[in-house]
């Protein structure tokens, strides 16, 4: 059903937001959270918790972050949020403001994979697309 995972992925912002966790009913039993290779903490982490265990790695290294999503759009079981993340660094103390994308790919409502890029044109051409 078109829009059924775009209905779900603002569920997950707010969760992301709200209890910088995400409900296990949004989450496959393997959910796969996979950073870009240039990351503080490259790699992935399988499993609902260390999904979670991610989201608090993330909100950990800020004092203040937000992530403000201009576009959303789906193109099959995937997701697509570009938009920025702004917040100054916990250690350094530094503002930061920088575009960043997800790609969250579901299957039978739940997010099997989650995706993360530092800018729009590596979200969009790993889906395929151009700007």
């Amino acid at each position: 059903m078109a829009g059924h995972n775009v209905d779900r992925f603002h569920r997950i912002r707010q969760e992301w937001q709200e209890h910088r966790k995400l409900s296990p009913d949004l989450l496959a039993e393997h959910v796969e959270w996979i950073n870009p290779d240039d990351a503080l903490e490259r790699g992935s982490r399988k499993g609902i918790g260390s999904f979670n265990e991610a989201i608090t790695s993330v909100f950990d290294a800020w004092d203040d972050v937000r992530f403000e999503t201009d576009r959303i759009f789906e193109s099959g079981d995937d997701v697509i949020a570009l938009g920025h993340v702004r917040g100054r660094g916990h250690s350094a103390r530094i503002e930061v403001s920088r575009p960043h994308g997800q790609i969250w790919t579901f299957r039978e409502g739940r997010v099997v994979r989650m995706r993360w890029f530092h800018s729009h044109p590596e979200t969009l051409e790993a889906v395929g697309l151009r700007e």
